[in-house]
């Protein structure tokens, strides 16, 4: 832990700063038929104007919604910029081994089953509760959670305008348990064709605009390795039909980044790499207008924090 972490630590405890104050989340218990057995917690900051954006934020394995509100920096950007938040949960009644979405099995890869339709009831009320934007809907997760966030992408792409998968690989890499481990390994040598068919079979005859993608990955990630990155952008540029050639490499705080643009203009796909960061979200404690974060499990301080930048991707932040 950096020494700017442990002073941080040491003065919320010693005074309790309310910038410290970690949000508590509140469960929803009414929001539909639930397939997908999950459960839903949000964060909606006060005075939330009508036709404010909806973030869906996902756990990763070993990770409660809770947590990741916790570490990952977004109930304090929802606080600044006036953005719903969705947190699903899942469990280890569910998912035994760690308590993972399982986005694995045909039955929850699928739309209108399992746990995406879960997910896709949890946008709806929060649609009708808090009434939310219907055009500004967003979805995000670290590791499990990122798997997720590509199941919805690829399932409800007339759902979400834009996702941020981190420490991810393809949806439907994994069609079975045993699979995951070359996954994770990044071993399914597919062309970008197939990367991509696999990504439209999540809503077969889909003709609409496809969602907007972000994909962040620590390079010495030991859990969900980098090749995974750059599957992913073959998948989502073959879906929006160009070519998985950058039409932009920089920096982003030191980060790399590629950026892919539509034929028509305007960035689809981006990848922002954090040299030397392990399986984890990427957070910058501070109180400045681009950090955010608070460290933990899954949670590195690394002078950035991915949230911010991907609210920025997602328009929800300025």
């Amino acid at each position: 832990m950096k020494l700017r972490s442990v002073f941080m630590a040491l003065a919320c405890a010693a005074f309790s700063a309310s910038a410290c104050a970690q949000a508590t989340l509140t469960e929803d218990t009414g929001f539909g038929t639930n397939p997908g057995q999950l459960r839903m917690f949000h964060y909606v900051p006060a005075d939330l104007p009508a036709g404010a954006p909806l973030v869906v934020v996902a756990h990763g394995c070993m990770q409660t919604a809770q947590g990741i509100a916790d570490t990952s920096g977004w109930t304090t950007l929802a606080d600044r910029h006036k953005v719903a938040l969705v947190f699903p949960q899942t469990s280890k009644e569910n998912e035994p081994f760690a308590g993972c979405f399982r986005t694995w099995l045909p039955e929850h890869q699928a739309r209108e089953a399992g746990e995406p339709l879960s997910v896709r009831q949890m946008v709806e009320r929060m649609r009708k509760r808090f009434k939310v934007s219907a055009s500004r809907t967003y979805i995000t997760g670290m590791s499990s959670g990122g798997h997720l966030t590509n199941v919805m992408l690829a399932t409800y792409p007339d759902v979400f305008a834009a996702g941020a998968p981190q420490s991810s690989f393809p949806y439907k890499c994994a069609m079975a348990f045993d699979q995951l481990a070359p996954c994770a390994k990044g071993e399914r040598d597919y062309t970008a064709r197939q990367w991509g068919d696999l990504a439209r079979s999540g809503h077969p005859g889909y003709r609409g605009p496809w969602p907007k993608v972000q994909i962040w990955h620590g390079s010495a990630d030991p859990v969900i390795q980098f090749p995974g990155q750059r599957q992913q952008v073959l998948q989502w540029t073959d879906v929006h039909g160009i070519d998985a050639v950058a039409d932009k490499d920089d920096e982003l705080l030191g980060r790399a980044r590629s950026s892919y643009d539509a034929t028509s203009g305007g960035t689809v796909v981006q990848t922002i790499t954090v040299q030397g960061m392990g399986h984890a979200v990427a957070i910058d404690p501070g109180t400045g207008a681009q950090q955010c974060g608070t460290t933990g499990p899954y949670a590195a301080d690394v002078d950035i924090c991915a949230a911010y930048w991907i609210g920025r991707f997602f328009g929800v932040v300025e």
